[in-house]
């Protein structure tokens, strides 16, 4: 009797220890404890969904949905005043296709402006952008053209004529003669909002083209308009 007392004892021992171990992952709020061993996803698996026997973490997330675009179209910008790029509309006859555009000179720095509040995710950092574009009529293939843009942030009682930050430019070549393909230039440097961004705030951007540069070609050159890309980080909460 005393032998198997003592061997019960020793198998609670053994095993007491093993019951006690706390799962690998805390469950938060909803959600399910779970014990062993899991594989985590790679940033691949995350952006693609192409695997069910793999966990996303946070920083995965993270990793692969931190950036975002926007697209601002020629029909969304205002000439200046002073300088200000020509407004025009053309069709591509084969098909039918309209086109709005903004025509900037050879010789004159001419500009556009346009202005929106930058999402609420938006990191309040830098942003790119890149120029969608073509030329009128004459142009020759390897002729370059440079555009800029620059922008500020504005809040509440913040003075409406403050300065912008400083320009960054993009040079591209063109690709076909007489303007008859898109062009879309590369990313521009990263781009310093002046001012002080902040949430909500009213970005105002100023976009040119920038003829004292490398800039070649002899014919006026044509903007669709500007894609800006920017970097979410920032938790978006309900008004």
């Amino acid at each position: 009797m005393k032998k198997i007392l003592l061997f019960l004892i020793g198998l609670f021992f053994l095993y007491a220890p093993l019951q006690a171990q706390p799962p690998m992952f805390a469950p938060g709020p909803g959600s399910e404890t779970v014990s062993g061993i899991v594989e985590l996803a790679t940033d691949a698996e995350t952006a693609t969904g192409t695997s069910d026997a793999v966990v996303c973490t946070p920083g995965n997330v993270a990793s692969v949905y931190q950036y975002d675009t926007i697209w601002i179209g020629a029909a969304a910008m205002a000439p200046t005043t002073t300088n200000g790029a020509t407004f025009g509309s053309c069709e591509y006859a084969t098909n039918d296709l309209q086109r709005d555009y903004y025509a900037f000179d050879t010789s004159t720095e001419q500009y556009v402006d346009f202005d929106f509040p930058m999402p609420e995710a938006w990191d309040r950092g830098t942003i790119k952008a890149k120029f969608y574009w073509s030329s009128a009529t004459g142009s020759s293939i390897n002729d370059t053209v440079e555009w800029e843009l620059r922008g500020g942030a504005f809040s509440d009682s913040d003075a409406l004529d403050a300065a912008l930050g400083t320009a960054q430019v993009i040079s591209d070549v063109v690709l076909a003669d007489n303007g008859t393909d898109l062009q879309i230039s590369a990313a521009t440097p990263a781009i310093t909002i002046g001012g002080t961004p902040a949430l909500g705030c009213l970005v105002h951007y100023k976009a040119s083209r920038n003829v004292s540069g490398t800039d070649n070609m002899l014919e006026k050159a044509r903007l669709f308009g500007i894609l800006i890309q920017y970097k979410k980080s920032n938790t978006v909460s309900a008004w």
